[in-house]
């Protein structure tokens, strides 16, 4: 299966024999209903939603999408009203992102049943987190009440910063960290990594930069569909941010973005420890010790090869 990922001509088609192998057309079936039922419902909230209720003779039965705020302000059910309107616009968020996650991995030709499950659950989700958003957000906190549909929407494109908006509202009650807890460092702090990238990883149960940095290279090459080249620098990334956490933007005042690039610049005879601590501001002691840590990680001396690979098959390509 390696070869076949260092196989870039026939990358993509061995991909695709893999998944039709894995994976038949009845497999899709069921994801692709739930997915599509939970978007109809978002459509018909958003454009039909005054079906629901009676109206009297000569009243304009109004829309979520066209009427904004107008539409719970009618003496009808105005709560119940409200929340459909929060549903419908966390439903259209999630349907444009879960869009948008479903065309980039049918792209990449790495499209699987489950990706439809993630985007249907994730939908729901963020219902349930607007709607709770919805009574700590009100014009108490000096925000117009409205504003809580541009949260719902937002919500349903992100439901992860939903979330973490939720929590950090009920922090009182719930800490977000507890006491003696370890930090752990969000794959956003990788270069290069983006939202789409994220998710992608946290599938293969990478959520952290930590599990970036210890998660079985020869794995992660079969399990992702991004290039071997790439993977070789988040992973060099993640292993430096792990060594150093939040120092890591002084070493890029060096040149040094990456564990790989630390290893490289120490090989110099004319850097040294002292050198660089003059340069970055970082203590000797713990430039020398992470550099010996970093020396003996094995797994970095993996990298190191197949990054040497990489550039020869260039080369011979070229």
């Amino acid at each position: 299966m390696l070869t076949d990922r260092l196989n870039l001509e026939d990358f993509s088609a061995n991909l695709k024999q893999r998944f039709e192998k894995e994976f038949t057309k009845r497999d899709y079936f069921l994801p692709v209903t739930f997915v599509t039922i939970v978007s109809f419902i978002g459509l018909f909230l958003m454009l039909l939603s005054g079906m629901i209720y009676e109206y009297e003779p000569g009243e304009t039965v109004k829309s979520i999408l066209w009427s904004g705020s107008d539409f719970w302000e009618h003496q009808d059910h105005p709560t119940e009203r409200r929340s459909l309107a929060i549903v419908a616009w966390s439903l259209l968020g999630g349907f444009l992102n879960g869009a948008q996650y479903i065309y980039r991995r049918f792209a990449t030709v790495d499209l699987t049943p489950g990706n439809f499950y993630s985007v249907g659950i994730r939908m729901v989700m963020a219902c349930v987190i607007s709607l709770m958003l919805s009574y700590f957000i009100t014009s108490a906190n000096g925000m117009p009440e409205h504003m809580i549909l541009a949260v719902a929407f937002i919500t349903g494109m992100f439901p992860e910063k939903g979330f973490k908006l939720l929590t950090s509202k009920v922090s009182a009650i719930f800490p977000t960290k507890d006491e003696g807890e370890a930090e752990n460092m969000p794959l956003k702090a990788i270069e290069g990594v983006s939202y789409f990238h994220e998710l992608r990883l946290k599938e293969v149960g990478i959520d952290n930069v930590q599990n970036l940095a210890n998660f079985d290279f020869l794995l992660l090459t079969i399990k992702t569909p991004f290039p071997l080249r790439l993977l070789v620098d988040w992973v060099s990334q993640a292993k430096l941010i792990v060594e150093f956490r939040n120092e890591t933007s002084s070493l890029q005042k060096a040149g040094i973005r990456s564990a790989l690039d630390y290893l490289d610049a120490f090989e110099d005879a004319n850097i040294s420890a002292e050198r660089m601590s003059k340069v970055t501001g970082i203590e000797e002691m713990m430039l020398e010790v992470n550099l010996k840590n970093l020396s003996n990680d094995r797994s970095l001396a993996l990298l190191s090869q197949f990054k040497e690979s990489l550039f020869h098959i260039k080369v011979e390509g070229n």
